[in-house]
C-alpha cells in the first residue's frame, strides 16, 4: 500500500475517530457470548465452551481495523465455579494491541431462582505502534515508535436468575498508566474502561424464545456509549436479529447451533453523519463456539420444555 494512504489512514484514526470518541473495542456479538466483558457471566451456563471471534471493518482498505479475539471457560462444578481465559489481538495501520487474561469466577446461590457471581482476572497488555515504517526518511517519525507492555488486572459481579435475566457490572481491565500514546491510544482506546450490562430472556411457547442484551461503556472524560441487541430464536437452532449502538451503527445479526457447534455472523454500517472517508464504515464479524461437557450452546439460559438446568 502507498505510504502516503497508510499516513493518511492513520491521521484519520488520531482525528476523525477522536472526535467521535471511539471507545474500547467492543463487538456486536456479545449477545451469545458476554465472556470477554463481563467474565462472571461464564456461571450462566452449564459446561464448558471454547469461542473464537474474527471482526474486520472497512473491507478491502489495507491497514484499517481488525481484531481477532477468543475466550473460553471450563465449570468447577464441585465449588460452582469456573475456570477460563480471555485473549484478544487489535489492528489498526501501524498500531498493534495484544492482551492476555486468566480468570476464576465463583457464584452463591440466593434464593432458589437467584445467583450472585464474582470474577477476578489478571493477565498482561501489550502495546506497538510502528510509526518509522510509514516513512523511514521523515526524521520527524524515527524515533516515535512505541512498544510497552503492561500488568492487567481486573473484576466484576453478576446477578443471574438461569435462564432469565442478568445484570451485570465489570472493570475487565484496571491499569495505573495509560498504555501507549498512539492515534487510537488517544481516542481512550488503552484507558480504564467499566461495563454495564443487562439481559434477559423471554420463552415464546415451545419453539420460539427472544433473547434481549444491552452494555453500557464508559471510559473516563469520553461520552458513554450503549449497545441494545436482541434476537429471536427458531427451536435454538437459527437466530436472527439486530444490535444497535448508541454512536449510529446498526448490526444485523444471524446465528446456527449444530449439537455442540455455533457460528455467528454480524454485519454492521454507520448511518447519520458518522460516514468516514466517504465510505460506510461495513464491519463484518464472524465467531464459532464449541461447548463441551453439559455444555451445548444454549447453557443454562435454555428453558425450552420446561428444561432449566442449574448447576447446584
Amino acid at each position: 500500500m502507498n505510504k502516503f494512504y497508510l499516513m493518511l489512514l492513520v491521521f484519520l484514526f488520531s482525528g476523525v475517530l477522536a472526535s467521535q470518541a471511539q471507545q474500547q473495542f467492543t463487538y456486536t456479538q456479545f449477545i451469545d457470548n458476554l465472556t470477554a466483558i463481563n467474565p462472571a457471566w461464564s456461571l450462566t451456563q452449564d459446561g464448558g465452551a471454547i469461542n473464537i471471534l474474527g471482526r474486520k471493518q472497512w473491507l478491502n482498505i489495507e491497514g484499517a481495523p481488525s481484531t481477532f479475539m477468543a475466550n473460553g471457560y471450563m465449570p468447577i462444578k464441585s465449588i460452582n465455579a469456573t475456570l477460563g481465559f480471555t485473549f484478544m489481538n487489535d489492528n489498526v495501520a501501524v498500531e498493534n494491541l495484544n492482551e492476555f487474561n486468566f480468570f476464576f469466577a465463583k457464584a452463591v446461590k440466593l434464593d432458589d431462582e437467584l445467583y450472585l457471581s464474582a470474577a477476578v482476572n489478571g493477565g498482561f497488555r501489550k502495546y506497538k505502534a510502528l510509526y518509522s515504517n510509514l516513512d523511514p526518511s521523515d526524521p520527524s517519525l524515527v524515533n516515535s515508535d512505541i512498544n510497552e507492555s503492561k500488568p492487567n488486572f481486573g473484576a466484576a459481579v453478576m446477578l443471574y436468575s438461569p435462564g432469565k435475566f442478568y445484570a451485570g457490572v465489570s472493570l475487565p481491565r484496571l491499569s495505573y498508566q495509560n498504555l501507549g500514546a498512539g492515534s487510537v491510544a488517544g481516542s481512550g482506546n488503552y484507558k480504564n474502561f467499566y461495563f454495564l450490562t443487562l439481559g434477559y430472556t423471554y420463552q415464546m411457547g415451545e419453539d420460539f424464545k427472544l433473547d434481549n442484551a444491552s452494555v453500557i461503556a464508559y471510559t473516563p472524560n469520553v461520552p458513554l456509549e450503549a449497545d441494545i441487541s436482541s434476537k429471536i430464536w427458531v427451536k435454538n437452532a437459527v437466530g436472527v436479529g439486530f444490535d444497535y449502538r448508541s454512536s449510529n451503527e446498526l448490526a444485523l445479526l444471524t446465528s446456527f447451533r449444530n449439537d455442540n457447534l455455533s457460528i455467528g455472523y454480524s454485519y454492521m454500517f454507520s448511518f447519520g453523519g458518522t460516514r468516514v472517508a466517504g465510505f460506510s464504515n461495513a464491519t463484518h464479524e464472524i465467531s464459532i463456539g464449541y461447548f463441551f461437557g453439559n455444555g451445548d450452546g444454549r447453557g443454562s439460559r435454555d428453558t425450552g420444555g420446561g428444561d432449566l438446568r442449574v448447576r447446584k
